[in-house]
């Protein structure tokens, strides 16, 4: 493959939003969230002879979960996220003047996005700080868009981009010494995994047997055994809101035996696999050690079937600083919210998180450095959804099938919103609907991020 140091630039950004109703709620401690605005992109480059390609990228600016604390209203939150995707929109051209690799860029603008400034509809300003995750969310989309460009822009794979040949700088530019003559081709390799784990979400409020089920008014099913006998899922996950441990894990454990009864009564052979996402609920560490305790007690077996569990306490990881050890040596565990950046997943396992649940709406350039470094240090990671619309989930499906994810991926889009990616279901059919329990990444090929 020759060398193509010279990167490229920026030279123009648009960005659109739509509205999206939710199927069914999905209940997180930081809120309900019952409809969703879609941001979708495109970035055009050109290289240094001028030739141009563009990508596309999108991305659900969820609020309730990026900005979950705030004295503004979520209409207010939601209005501040679409003008900062704007702002971006308005500002990348001259921010990505310089001819560079798009994880360069990406980067560069990870950090410069942070804090930026954004003036609410035509009036107002708002008085608190925009937090690092909603930045994120709203700039993961142009950062998707930078990579699908400049594989385009090559007539390669993205993911073929990422070795000696194409960066001027191995890892240790980021990584530190760990990096020091290591490229990003070494951990994100040419596609081999053909099948991904497919993972259903299950909350509190969510009905298990289909007997017990309302009608949504589409043909998609209403209820956990419903899923079980469309798809054939073996792999839940199980969101709690960490303020009752010995309820809680008398839910999960009653959970855990209906899937695995469903699962029997279907015909469906082999284990039961499931994670708990508390969303940050759990008040310290103390609160995760009961909920193990008492799931252990409640059903040994709903215990070993337990794979991880993600982010159970506050995502300011360096607030309290709590000693995730303990936990980590019965169940991985995972920071999601708490990770923002390279060095917040340093911190995050010096305090003893076994890894990071990476999220492609924190930025894809995050994500391929993180890998890296999981790979490197010898931790675990996985690939957790935003109910990523469209091209966003064909994207996730395309990291993961690029990678060693420990769960496979998730992405629910069909399960909560399944009208914002009609077209792609029927472009990309094994990604969107799940048969036997697993995505099917097999035909997925092709230039840029493959979409």
């Amino acid at each position: 493959m020759p060398r193509n140091n010279e990167g490229a630039r920026v030279v123009d950004a648009t960005i659109t939003f739509e509205d999206y109703p939710m199927r069914s709620p999905l209940v997180l401690t930081g809120g309900t969230i019952e409809e969703a605005t879609e941001a979708r992109c495109t970035v055009t480059i050109e290289d240094q002879s001028g030739k141009t390609a563009t990508g596309s990228g999108t991305v659900f600016l969820s609020a309730i979960w990026a900005w979950p604390k705030s004295e503004l209203g979520f209409l207010t939150r939601v209005d501040a996220m679409q003008q900062m995707c704007i702002e971006i929109s308005d500002r990348m051209p001259v921010w990505c003047a310089d001819l560079r690799h798009p994880l360069e860029h990406g980067m560069e603008l990870h950090e410069r996005v942070d804090g930026l400034s954004i003036p609410v509809g035509l009036r107002l300003f708002i008085t608190e700080r925009i937090p690092t995750l909603a930045a994120l969310v709203c700039w993961s989309p142009f950062d998707q868009a930078l990579h699908d460009a400049y594989g385009r822009l090559l007539g390669i794979s993205s993911y073929d981009a990422l070795g000696r040949d194409f960066l001027p700088h191995d890892l240790s530019r980021w990584l530190g010494e760990v990096g020091e003559g290591r490229y990003l081709d070494e951990f994100i390799y040419r596609r081999d995994r053909e099948e991904l784990d497919a993972w259903l979400v299950i909350g509190i409020n969510d009905t298990l047997r289909e007997a017990d089920a309302r009608d949504l008014g589409d043909d998609l099913p209403s209820s956990v055994e419903g899923w079980i006998a469309r798809c054939g899922y073996r792999c839940f996950k199980l969101k709690t809101k960490g303020a009752d441990p010995q309820a809680e894990a008398e839910w999960v454990a009653e959970v855990y035996r209906e899937v695995v009864s469903i699962r029997a009564s279907l015909g469906l052979t082999g284990p039961v696999r499931y994670e708990v996402d508390a969303n940050e609920g759990a008040e310290g560490p103390w609160v995760v050690t009961e909920f193990l305790d008492a799931l252990q007690a409640a059903d040994p077996q709903a215990y070993e079937a337990l794979d991880y569990l993600e982010q159970p306490t506050e995502r300011d990881i360096a607030a309290n600083r709590w000693d995730m050890a303990p936990i980590a040596r019965r169940k991985p565990v995972l920071a999601d919210e708490g990770v923002t950046s390279l060095d917040e997943l340093r911190l995050a396992t010096e305090l003893g998180w076994s890894g990071p649940a990476l999220k492609t709406c924190k930025g894809h350039s995050l994500a391929l450095l993180e890998i890296a470094w999981c790979e490197l240090t010898g931790r675990p990671y996985a690939l957790q959804d935003l109910t990523n619309p469209n091209i966003g989930a064909v994207h996730a499906a395309g990291l993961a099938a690029h990678c060693s994810t420990c769960n496979g991926v998730e992405l629910n889009v069909m399960q909560f919103i399944p009208a914002s990616s009609t077209r792609e279901a029927e472009r990309f059919p094994g990604i969107f609907e799940v048969r036997d329990g697993v995505h099917r990444v097999d035909g997925l090929s092709g230039i840029g991020l493959g979409y």
